[in-house]
Protein backbone atom coordinates (compact mmCIF):
# COMPACT_ATOMS: atom_id res chain seq x y z
CA UNK A 1 0.00 0.00 0.00
CA UNK A 2 3.20 2.36 0.46
CA UNK A 3 2.43 3.59 -3.28
CA UNK A 4 -1.25 4.40 -3.09
CA UNK A 5 -0.68 6.10 0.13
CA UNK A 6 1.73 8.43 -1.12
CA UNK A 7 -0.58 9.26 -3.94
CA UNK A 8 -3.40 9.58 -1.70
CA UNK A 9 -1.29 12.05 0.06
CA UNK A 10 -0.29 14.41 -3.03
CA UNK A 11 -2.85 15.26 -4.86
CA UNK A 12 -1.44 17.92 -6.77
CA UNK A 13 0.89 15.06 -8.17
CA UNK A 14 -2.38 12.93 -9.63
CA UNK A 15 -4.11 16.05 -10.80
CA UNK A 16 -0.49 17.22 -12.47
CA UNK A 17 -0.54 13.38 -14.18
CA UNK A 18 -4.28 13.34 -14.83
CA UNK A 19 -3.85 16.50 -17.00
CA UNK A 20 -0.69 15.05 -18.85
CA UNK A 21 -2.38 11.88 -20.13
CA UNK A 22 -5.68 13.88 -21.39
CA UNK A 23 -3.43 16.29 -22.90
CA UNK A 24 -1.58 13.17 -24.42
CA UNK A 25 -4.98 11.60 -25.51
CA UNK A 26 -5.86 14.92 -27.25
CA UNK A 27 -3.01 15.05 -29.09
CA UNK A 28 -4.03 11.41 -30.22
CA UNK A 29 -7.28 12.27 -31.15
CA UNK A 30 -6.47 15.50 -33.21
CA UNK A 31 -3.40 13.18 -35.12
CA UNK A 32 -5.71 10.15 -35.47
CA UNK A 33 -8.17 12.70 -37.29
CA UNK A 34 -5.33 14.43 -39.54
CA UNK A 35 -4.42 10.69 -40.53
CA UNK A 36 -8.01 9.14 -41.08
CA UNK A 37 -9.02 12.69 -43.01
CA UNK A 38 -6.06 12.75 -45.47
CA UNK A 39 -7.11 10.17 -47.66
CA UNK A 40 -10.57 11.25 -48.03
CA UNK A 41 -9.76 15.03 -48.46
CA UNK A 42 -6.50 14.01 -51.16
CA UNK A 43 -7.41 14.57 -54.58
CA UNK A 44 -7.90 10.98 -56.79
CA UNK A 45 -8.66 10.23 -60.31
CA UNK A 46 -10.59 6.95 -60.81
CA UNK A 47 -8.30 4.82 -63.64
CA UNK A 48 -9.66 2.06 -65.81
CA UNK A 49 -7.47 -0.44 -66.04
CA UNK A 50 -7.81 -3.72 -68.69
CA UNK A 51 -5.30 -6.36 -68.32
CA UNK A 52 -4.01 -8.11 -71.99
CA UNK A 53 -4.83 -11.99 -71.88
CA UNK A 54 -2.76 -12.70 -75.26
CA UNK A 55 1.08 -13.38 -74.68
CA UNK A 56 3.36 -10.73 -75.67
CA UNK A 57 4.50 -13.03 -78.89
CA UNK A 58 2.24 -14.01 -80.36
CA UNK A 59 0.47 -10.27 -80.08
CA UNK A 60 3.93 -9.21 -82.02
CA UNK A 61 3.34 -12.43 -84.56
CA UNK A 62 -0.19 -11.13 -85.52
CA UNK A 63 1.64 -8.29 -86.97
CA UNK A 64 3.19 -8.98 -90.44
CA UNK A 65 5.47 -6.50 -91.83
CA UNK A 66 2.03 -6.86 -94.75
CA UNK A 67 -0.23 -6.43 -92.12
CA UNK A 68 1.01 -3.05 -90.65
CA UNK A 69 0.92 -1.97 -94.44
CA UNK A 70 -2.82 -2.53 -94.77
CA UNK A 71 -4.11 -1.39 -91.33
CA UNK A 72 -6.13 1.17 -91.81
CA UNK A 73 -6.09 4.96 -89.64
CA UNK A 74 -7.79 5.49 -86.62
CA UNK A 75 -10.20 8.37 -87.78
CA UNK A 76 -9.36 11.60 -86.41
CA UNK A 77 -12.23 12.26 -83.87
CA UNK A 78 -14.15 15.84 -84.80
CA UNK A 79 -15.57 18.11 -82.83
CA UNK A 80 -18.75 20.36 -82.81
CA UNK A 81 -17.61 23.70 -82.69
CA UNK A 82 -20.60 24.61 -80.31
CA UNK A 83 -18.85 22.51 -78.16
CA UNK A 84 -15.24 24.38 -78.20
CA UNK A 85 -14.87 28.17 -76.20
CA UNK A 86 -11.48 29.99 -76.43
CA UNK A 87 -10.65 30.45 -73.01
CA UNK A 88 -7.65 30.52 -70.99
CA UNK A 89 -6.48 27.96 -68.66
CA UNK A 90 -6.45 28.07 -64.50
CA UNK A 91 -3.66 27.93 -63.63
CA UNK A 92 -4.67 27.55 -60.43
CA UNK A 93 -6.44 23.94 -60.25
CA UNK A 94 -2.70 22.52 -60.10
CA UNK A 95 0.41 22.32 -59.37
CA UNK A 96 2.96 22.61 -62.50
CA UNK A 97 5.79 20.05 -62.61
CA UNK A 98 8.21 17.90 -65.40
CA UNK A 99 10.06 15.33 -65.00
CA UNK A 100 13.79 14.80 -67.67
CA UNK A 101 13.91 12.32 -69.96
CA UNK A 102 16.19 9.31 -70.94
CA UNK A 103 18.26 9.50 -73.77
CA UNK A 104 18.20 6.01 -75.71
CA UNK A 105 20.74 3.70 -75.31
CA UNK A 106 22.23 4.37 -79.34
CA UNK A 107 23.86 7.63 -78.91
CA UNK A 108 23.82 8.32 -82.42
CA UNK A 109 19.82 7.79 -82.37
CA UNK A 110 17.97 11.80 -82.40
CA UNK A 111 16.29 12.15 -79.14
CA UNK A 112 13.43 13.34 -78.31
CA UNK A 113 11.95 11.48 -81.89
CA UNK A 114 13.70 8.46 -80.60
CA UNK A 115 10.72 7.47 -78.42
CA UNK A 116 8.03 8.44 -80.91
CA UNK A 117 6.83 5.22 -83.02
CA UNK A 118 3.29 3.68 -84.63
CA UNK A 119 0.96 2.23 -82.21
CA UNK A 120 -0.70 -0.95 -84.21
CA UNK A 121 -4.34 -2.41 -82.90
CA UNK A 122 -7.57 -4.27 -84.02
CA UNK A 123 -10.77 -3.23 -82.83
CA UNK A 124 -13.51 -5.02 -81.42
CA UNK A 125 -15.19 -5.17 -84.95
CA UNK A 126 -11.93 -7.21 -86.09
CA UNK A 127 -10.63 -4.20 -87.88
CA UNK A 128 -6.94 -3.33 -87.99
CA UNK A 129 -5.99 0.37 -87.24
CA UNK A 130 -3.06 2.73 -86.53
CA UNK A 131 -2.57 5.44 -84.25
CA UNK A 132 1.01 7.08 -82.89
CA UNK A 133 2.08 6.95 -79.68
CA UNK A 134 5.37 8.09 -77.57
CA UNK A 135 7.65 6.16 -75.07
CA UNK A 136 8.00 7.53 -71.87
CA UNK A 137 10.22 7.82 -68.90
CA UNK A 138 8.73 5.62 -65.95
CA UNK A 139 9.78 3.25 -63.29
CA UNK A 140 9.04 0.25 -65.16
CA UNK A 141 10.69 1.52 -68.89
CA UNK A 142 7.61 0.20 -70.23
CA UNK A 143 4.93 3.01 -70.63
CA UNK A 144 3.47 4.41 -73.65
CA UNK A 145 1.77 7.28 -74.20
CA UNK A 146 -1.10 7.43 -76.25
CA UNK A 147 -4.89 8.72 -76.87
CA UNK A 148 -7.25 7.33 -74.97
CA UNK A 149 -9.32 6.16 -78.05
CA UNK A 150 -6.24 4.08 -79.65
CA UNK A 151 -7.24 2.27 -76.83
CA UNK A 152 -10.85 2.40 -75.64
CA UNK A 153 -12.70 2.37 -78.79
CA UNK A 154 -16.50 2.05 -79.81
CA UNK A 155 -17.22 0.62 -76.25
CA UNK A 156 -14.78 -1.65 -75.98
CA UNK A 157 -10.91 -1.84 -75.40
CA UNK A 158 -8.70 -2.48 -77.98
CA UNK A 159 -6.63 -5.93 -79.04
CA UNK A 160 -2.76 -7.02 -80.50
CA UNK A 161 -1.75 -3.73 -79.57
CA UNK A 162 1.94 -3.21 -79.85
CA UNK A 163 4.69 -0.01 -80.32
CA UNK A 164 6.70 0.29 -82.85
CA UNK A 165 9.46 3.30 -82.17
CA UNK A 166 11.39 4.79 -85.17
CA UNK A 167 8.98 2.87 -87.81
CA UNK A 168 9.42 4.02 -91.26
CA UNK A 169 8.17 2.10 -94.33
CA UNK A 170 7.69 -1.37 -92.61
CA UNK A 171 10.96 -1.42 -90.95
CA UNK A 172 11.41 -1.26 -87.28
CA UNK A 173 14.63 -0.95 -86.56
CA UNK A 174 14.89 -2.00 -82.70
CA UNK A 175 11.68 -4.24 -83.13
CA UNK A 176 8.16 -3.24 -81.92
CA UNK A 177 6.50 -4.34 -77.75
CA UNK A 178 3.27 -5.91 -77.18
CA UNK A 179 1.21 -4.51 -74.67
CA UNK A 180 0.38 -5.93 -71.27
CA UNK A 181 -1.93 -3.67 -69.98
CA UNK A 182 -4.24 -1.05 -71.04
CA UNK A 183 -5.06 2.12 -69.08
CA UNK A 184 -7.60 4.92 -69.77
CA UNK A 185 -9.22 7.63 -67.39
CA UNK A 186 -12.62 6.21 -66.20
CA UNK A 187 -14.26 9.24 -67.52
CA UNK A 188 -13.12 8.63 -70.84
CA UNK A 189 -14.55 5.28 -70.91
CA UNK A 190 -17.83 7.14 -69.41
CA UNK A 191 -17.48 10.44 -71.69
CA UNK A 192 -20.35 11.61 -73.33
CA UNK A 193 -20.64 12.11 -77.57
CA UNK A 194 -17.98 14.74 -77.99
CA UNK A 195 -16.29 15.52 -75.38
CA UNK A 196 -12.57 14.40 -75.66
CA UNK A 197 -10.94 16.96 -72.70
CA UNK A 198 -9.65 13.36 -70.92
CA UNK A 199 -9.00 11.37 -73.92
CA UNK A 200 -5.73 10.49 -72.47
CA UNK A 201 -4.40 6.37 -72.56
CA UNK A 202 -1.06 4.72 -71.65
CA UNK A 203 -0.22 0.98 -73.03
CA UNK A 204 2.19 -0.83 -70.66
CA UNK A 205 4.62 -2.97 -73.08
CA UNK A 206 6.30 -6.08 -72.09
CA UNK A 207 10.15 -6.29 -72.79
CA UNK A 208 10.69 -7.95 -76.36
CA UNK A 209 13.85 -9.73 -77.78
CA UNK A 210 15.93 -7.14 -76.88
CA UNK A 211 14.78 -5.41 -73.59
CA UNK A 212 12.51 -2.83 -72.13
CA UNK A 213 11.47 -0.14 -73.89
CA UNK A 214 12.69 2.84 -73.06
CA UNK A 215 16.30 1.17 -72.02
CA UNK A 216 16.04 0.89 -75.87
CA UNK A 217 15.03 3.71 -77.20
CA UNK A 218 14.99 6.21 -74.47
CA UNK A 219 11.92 7.70 -72.60
CA UNK A 220 10.39 11.68 -73.60
CA UNK A 221 10.09 13.80 -70.56
CA UNK A 222 6.98 14.82 -69.45
CA UNK A 223 4.96 18.11 -68.02
CA UNK A 224 1.77 18.89 -66.97
CA UNK A 225 -0.11 21.30 -65.74
CA UNK A 226 2.00 23.56 -68.14
CA UNK A 227 0.51 27.13 -69.91
CA UNK A 228 -0.81 26.69 -73.36
CA UNK A 229 1.19 29.97 -74.33
CA UNK A 230 4.30 28.43 -75.35
CA UNK A 231 5.15 26.62 -78.32
CA UNK A 232 4.27 22.92 -79.02
CA UNK A 233 6.13 20.66 -81.62
CA UNK A 234 3.63 18.08 -82.98
CA UNK A 235 4.29 14.60 -84.33
CA UNK A 236 3.02 11.42 -85.93
CA UNK A 237 2.37 9.08 -88.42
CA UNK A 238 -0.77 10.53 -90.79
CA UNK A 239 -1.77 8.05 -92.93
CA UNK A 240 -5.18 9.44 -94.50
CA UNK A 241 -4.39 11.05 -97.59
CA UNK A 242 -2.45 12.93 -98.21
CA UNK A 243 -0.32 11.05 -96.23
CA UNK A 244 0.40 7.04 -96.25
CA UNK A 245 1.54 6.30 -92.45
CA UNK A 246 4.45 4.93 -93.70
CA UNK A 247 6.83 7.89 -92.73
CA UNK A 248 6.98 10.14 -89.00
CA UNK A 249 5.67 13.56 -90.22
CA UNK A 250 5.68 16.99 -87.79
CA UNK A 251 3.86 19.97 -87.66
CA UNK A 252 5.64 23.28 -87.34
CA UNK A 253 6.44 24.79 -83.45
CA UNK A 254 3.07 27.02 -82.82
CA UNK A 255 2.26 28.54 -79.88
CA UNK A 256 -0.63 26.75 -78.38
CA UNK A 257 -4.48 28.06 -77.89
CA UNK A 258 -6.47 27.22 -74.97
CA UNK A 259 -10.33 26.16 -75.24
CA UNK A 260 -13.00 25.14 -72.90
CA UNK A 261 -14.63 21.89 -74.33
CA UNK A 262 -17.14 19.94 -72.57
CA UNK A 263 -15.87 21.03 -69.38
CA UNK A 264 -12.59 20.54 -69.37
CA UNK A 265 -9.37 22.27 -71.28
CA UNK A 266 -8.31 21.40 -74.77
CA UNK A 267 -4.99 23.07 -76.62
CA UNK A 268 -5.19 23.73 -80.54
CA UNK A 269 -2.26 24.55 -82.98
CA UNK A 270 -2.15 24.68 -86.51
CA UNK A 271 -1.45 21.35 -87.75
CA UNK A 272 -2.61 19.55 -91.04
CA UNK A 273 -1.70 15.77 -89.95
CA UNK A 274 -4.61 13.32 -90.48
CA UNK A 275 -5.75 10.28 -88.81
CA UNK A 276 -3.58 8.17 -87.98
CA UNK A 277 -1.52 10.55 -85.95
CA UNK A 278 -3.69 10.03 -82.61
CA UNK A 279 -1.86 9.77 -80.11
CA UNK A 280 1.26 11.29 -81.76
CA UNK A 281 3.33 13.48 -79.32
CA UNK A 282 3.40 17.04 -78.77
CA UNK A 283 6.42 18.18 -77.37
CA UNK A 284 7.74 21.32 -75.53
CA UNK A 285 11.06 23.16 -74.74
CA UNK A 286 11.35 24.21 -71.00
CA UNK A 287 15.42 25.80 -70.38
CA UNK A 288 16.36 23.49 -72.91
CA UNK A 289 15.03 20.50 -72.17
CA UNK A 290 12.34 18.65 -74.23
CA UNK A 291 9.17 17.24 -72.23
CA UNK A 292 5.78 15.40 -73.91
CA UNK A 293 2.88 17.85 -72.65
CA UNK A 294 -0.15 16.73 -75.33
CA UNK A 295 -0.93 14.70 -78.06
CA UNK A 296 -2.91 14.41 -81.68
CA UNK A 297 -6.03 14.38 -80.73
CA UNK A 298 -9.65 15.54 -82.69
CA UNK A 299 -10.21 18.40 -84.91
CA UNK A 300 -12.95 20.75 -84.98
CA UNK A 301 -15.17 22.83 -87.69
CA UNK A 302 -14.12 25.91 -85.78
CA UNK A 303 -10.47 26.01 -86.42
CA UNK A 304 -9.92 24.50 -89.68
CA UNK A 305 -6.08 23.08 -90.67
CA UNK A 306 -5.63 22.85 -86.94
CA UNK A 307 -5.13 19.83 -84.32
CA UNK A 308 -6.33 19.73 -80.82
CA UNK A 309 -4.78 18.00 -77.64
CA UNK A 310 -6.19 17.20 -74.47
CA UNK A 311 -4.71 19.40 -71.17
CA UNK A 312 -2.39 17.60 -69.60
CA UNK A 313 -3.50 17.55 -66.27
CA UNK A 314 -3.58 16.02 -62.92
CA UNK A 315 -5.80 13.49 -64.26
CA UNK A 316 -3.01 12.58 -66.93
CA UNK A 317 -0.32 12.63 -64.45
CA UNK A 318 -2.65 10.23 -62.17
CA UNK A 319 -3.23 7.95 -65.52
CA UNK A 320 0.58 7.82 -66.13
CA UNK A 321 1.80 7.56 -62.52
CA UNK A 322 -0.72 4.26 -62.07
CA UNK A 323 0.47 2.80 -65.72
CA UNK A 324 4.48 3.54 -64.38
CA UNK A 325 4.10 1.85 -61.27
CA UNK A 326 1.75 -1.40 -63.41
Amino acid sequence: MPHLHRFILHPLTGKIFLCLLAGAYLIYLVAMGRFLSAPLSAPSESISEHVVGTNAAVAIKYWTVASMRDATDADLLTSQASDLTQGSIDTSAGKAAQQQGQPPRDGNLSYPLSTVGKVFFTTDAGRDAVCSGTAVVSNNHSVVDTAGHCLYLYGDWVQNVIFCPLYENGSTPYGCWAARDLEVPSDWIGARPNDYHHDFGMAIVAPNNQGALTDLVGGAGWAYNQSANQTFYPYGYPAAPPFDGQTRQSCKGSLGTSWQHAGGTVVSVPCNMTGGSSGGPWFVQISGNWYLNGHNDFISSLQPRHMFSPYYDDTWYALYDKAQHS
